[in-house]
């Protein structure tokens, strides 16, 4: 079977949503199918370099970057016009040359190989305007993943403020590619309700749940995992912390458990440090405890995350946690304890509730997150940590062999 995958954001950019995408690329390749990737340059944040390297070089001659010159003012504002209106986007929006090429790529590559199925991807909406366009000019069935909300249902505190105008604009199309897809997919239950709060029309739609994939077995690096007893209990956070992904509350019980004396513990921040989160640490005395120890490229961040004894999720505060974080598949493939401090109605809190594989505490809650602290401190001390924490179930909903056959039973 013949599969082109469209996506913004792909390898050899190695961040968080693109290497979700290479993973499942990569799965799919080993399970039998053929897969084509269109994608882009991406100028944002990544970990590491931006070359192709190993393990994801099979990836490297099916993959399709997008490339074109930036252009004066004049070419880039007629470019952008002219492929607004190739694609229905108008006014048109930032991408939408590159989405205009993708689909011209896209029908390129089709008259070669004869698509059987087209499959979009996030982190960019104009992936499914490329997605639309290609199934109605070919027929070829068409799969939208959503792994966000699409632009105009961001919640707070990430909503974007559009103009009425704009807003108005953006769910007209939003729906008509949500309802051109012959299946939609989403990571949760949480995402995929949240979307047809907004768009009622979904409910006459095919759509399916399938989570984000765990690293293919095959290529997961060997890592090290941490053996014995530690003179500290050693918590990691992996990514940058925000006024949105707020630690305050974390260090508010960190800085309560110390002064109770509970003080063998360190939280490393693997990221980048910023005054906020820096001030922070200052404000709650913890300089001692709280240490940034940079970022690192994703395999090596796996390696390195696999020597702590438990990891730590920090989401926004939301009425209700609609998000699947993608590090949470990494936190469960090593195996690890998690403390996921997240919204108490949400995606994380069901998930590890229902699994084990941690604890999830309440993030506007100062004495959940201490008494989860409390929690995994004591399950360290009495050298149980691994035992009445491990996140093997939890992972076994990620993992390459599951996710694979949800998508051998869709395609089929």
């Amino acid at each position: 079977m013949k599969i082109l995958f469209i996506a913004a954001g792909f390898l050899p950019y190695t961040f968080s949503e693109n290497l979700c995408n290479g993973k499942l690329v990569y799965a799919l390749k080993e399970a039998g199918y053929e897969v084509d990737v269109i994608s882009r340059e991406d100028p944002g944040e990544v970990y590491g370099d931006c070359s192709w390297h190993a393990p994801w070089l099979p990836l490297k001659d099916t993959t399709y970057t997008i490339k074109y010159a930036l252009g004066n003012k004049v070419e880039r504002l007629l470019d952008t016009v002219v492929s607004g209106l190739r694609l229905g986007i108008f006014p048109p929006v930032g991408g939408v040359r590159w989405a205009r090429r993708a689909y011209e790529k896209a029908i390129e590559l089709h008259r070669k190989r004869h698509y059987d199925y087209v499959l979009t991807r996030s982190p960019n909406d104009l992936s499914h305007a490329v997605g639309y366009h290609f199934s109605r000019k070919t027929g070829v069935k068409w799969i939208a993943n959503w792994n966000d909300p699409a632009d105009p249902i961001w919640p707070e505190p990430y909503k974007h403020n559009y103009s009425s105008y704009m807003q108005s604009r953006i769910e007209v199309r939003t729906e008509k590619w949500l309802m051109g897809a012959s299946i939609n997919t989403f990571p949760s239950e949480q995402l995929m309700a949240h979307f047809k709060s907004f768009f009622p029309c979904l409910n006459n739609k095919q759509t399916k749940v399938i989570p984000h994939i765990g690293m293919p077995e095959s290529i997961m690096p060997h890592v090290v995992n941490s053996s014995g007893q530690h003179e500290k209990l050693r918590l990691c956070h992996s990514g940058n912390l925000s006024k949105e992904r707020d630690p305050e509350l974390l260090f508010k019980a960190m800085r309560e458990l110390i002064d109770d004396s509970f003080e063998a513990m360190q939280l490393d921040i693997m990221g980048r440090a910023n005054d906020y989160v820096a001030d922070l640490v200052q404000k709650y005395e913890l300089s001692k405890f709280v240490k940034f120890v940079g970022s690192y490229p994703y395999e090596e961040a796996l390696h390195m995350m696999g020597t702590y004894d438990v990891l730590v999720l920090i989401e926004a505060v939301m009425e209700k946690g609609i998000f699947f974080p993608s590090k949470l598949t990494d936190y469960a493939q090593l195996r690890k304890p998690i403390l996921a401090i997240s919204p108490i109605k949400g995606f994380a809190h069901d998930i590890i509730s229902a699994n084990g594989g941690g604890i999830s505490v309440d993030n506007t809650d100062c004495l959940s997150i201490k008494a989860g602290i409390k929690k995994l401190y004591m399950s360290w001390c009495s050298g149980m940590l691994k035992e009445e924490y491990n996140s093997e179930k939890l992972y076994h909903n990620f993992s390459e062999n599951k996710i694979i056959s949800l998508y051998r039973e869709m395609l089929q």
